[in-house]
């Protein structure tokens, strides 16, 4: 039986460009403050483990292919505390040189790497740095179903409703978001929540030009909980899955949802 309460961390703090080692030390501190709140999961920003605003060349100077040491390290801090773990960091292909992923891997409390997700959808100059990725994942956890997005994937509505259709409940997008695009932060995880009725999860940085306030937003687009726009927090909440059904039953978006809007053969249609 899947627990149906699940409590949630995400740890948002302030990415030190290129230092991984710092960055990974405020990871792992965060990790073992959410295993002592007794959290199921702990979520972090996008690109945590180098820093975000970096050039093609620093990037690839700090990727890491999956087997190297962040995820081992990751995996390793997960199960010594019994913690589900997300977290993004630059990926290096394993095979070829110079191809680079922007990635968010997923382990769980027992160390097994659940998922290692590669954004989607690049955004404008990201395009020069990393190749996209080619799956929206949705993985069945003892948690329950939870789906994976990576900042800039949000703004587009087809992925948070495909991984609805594969079954999600709880969606987690791993993000790095500017000020000047604050309020879509809010509108884009609020309107996913809502329009396919599950909870959203945003796990954003802090720092110069970032705004901030991950935050955990119900079925009903209601947030739940939201940290600070410019403090380094660990921000922690408990969400029932059961209100799922509970608002669904009274908001019919998914029964009365056309499935075929999004098959092959419609596509010449719609």
């Amino acid at each position: 039986m899947k627990k149906r309460k699940i409590k949630i961390a995400i740890g948002q703090f302030e990415q030190i460009y290129g230092d991984t080692e710092a960055n990974l030390n405020k990871i792992i501190k965060m990790i073992k403050e959410a295993s002592e709140e007794k959290c199921d999961i702990v979520i972090f920003p996008e690109l945590a483990y180098s820093g975000y605003s970096l050039s093609s060349e620093k990037l690839q100077s700090l990727a890491e292919p999956i087997s190297g040491p962040f995820v081992q390290t990751i995996r390793k801090k997960a199960k010594e505390h019994r913690i589900h773990v997300m977290c993004g960091y630059p990926e290096a292909d394993e095979k070829i040189i110079g191809r680079m992923y922007n990635s968010v891997i997923f382990v769980d409390d027992d160390g097994n790497v659940l998922e290692n997700m590669r954004k989607f959808y690049a955004w404008g100059q990201e395009k020069l740095k990393f190749r996209e990725g080619r799956r929206l994942p949705v993985v069945n956890t003892k948690l329950g179903k939870i789906g994976m997005l990576i900042c800039y994937d949000m703004e587009h509505p087809e992925p948070a409703r495909i991984e609805m259709l594969k079954g999600a409940e709880l969606i987690v997008n791993c993000s790095f978001w500017s000020v000047p695009a604050e309020r879509r932060w809010h509108v884009d995880l609020c309107g996913n929540a809502l329009f396919n009725l599950l909870y959203m999860a945003g796990a954003n940085a802090v720092g110069e030009n970032l705004c901030g306030s991950s935050m955990v937003v119900g079925p009903d687009g209601e947030v739940v909980i939201q940290a600070s726009r410019d403090k380094e927090e660990l921000l922690i909440s408990e969400i029932d899955l059961d209100k799922i059904i509970e608002i669904r039953s009274r908001i019919p978006y998914i029964n009365d949802f056309k499935d075929e809007l999004f098959s092959i053969e419609a596509k010449d249609k719609f």
